[in-house]
């Protein structure tokens, strides 16, 4: 979370298309903690209720992105304009807010939070291993054809996902001439479901 913090204050000097597809790459890969935080949660709860715990935990996420469109425009960026910030600017300046966000759940994970729920930090040999994997063991996960299916569905289904997120409000205002409160609102709608 603390590389993502990095690339979402950064965003705020985007200057050139090469910088946005750059820094939205990074971004992409902060999203990636997505499946750390699916083993941390399968760590934590019992397998009689992981796999609800994992919806759930996913469901609040989603609901986060949507949460998060509607926030940047109507309690960041629009105040700021209406205080007379130049737009391009106030763009700029919302973007340190989410960073911020970043590295404090970051530093609140690192020390508050537990690995288990009987250990503050997990312990590979708990699972009879011992030994960290090697890069053959990833190696060998992967001449599983069914895994390699699931990396291409989850990949094109999460990827579907991330343009959704990033294309849909701009859809509404250029299509629909919305105004950003409600494009935002609308696009945000989508992760309520």
């Amino acid at each position: 979370m603390t590389f993502g913090a990095f690339w979402v204050a950064m965003a705020a000097a985007i200057s050139a298309p090469w910088n946005y597809t750059l820094i939205r790459f990074f971004i992409g890969c902060a999203g990636a903690t997505f499946v750390t935080n699916q083993f941390w949660c399968s760590l934590i709860f019992s397998a009689n209720v992981v796999g609800t715990a994992n919806a759930t935990r996913a469901g609040w996420g989603n609901l986060g992105g949507g949460v998060t469109q509607i926030f940047m425009i109507s309690v960041l960026f629009n105040p700021m304009v209406n205080s007379g910030m130049a737009a391009d600017t106030a763009w700029r300046v919302s973007m340190i807010v989410p960073a911020v966000l970043f590295l404090i759940c970051a530093a609140s994970m690192k020390f508050l939070c537990w690995d288990t729920p009987a250990a503050k930090r997990f312990d590979v040999s708990v699972t009879g291993k011992t030994q960290k994997p090697s890069l053959w063991d990833y190696v060998v996960v992967l001449k599983d054809i069914r895994v390699v299916v699931m990396i291409f569905q989850y990949s094109a289904c999460f990827g579907t996902e991330l343009a959704m997120n990033n294309q849909l409000a701009t859809h509404f205002r250029t299509y629909f001439q919305m105004d950003a409160a409600d494009a935002s609102a609308l696009a945000g709608g989508r992760h309520w479901q």
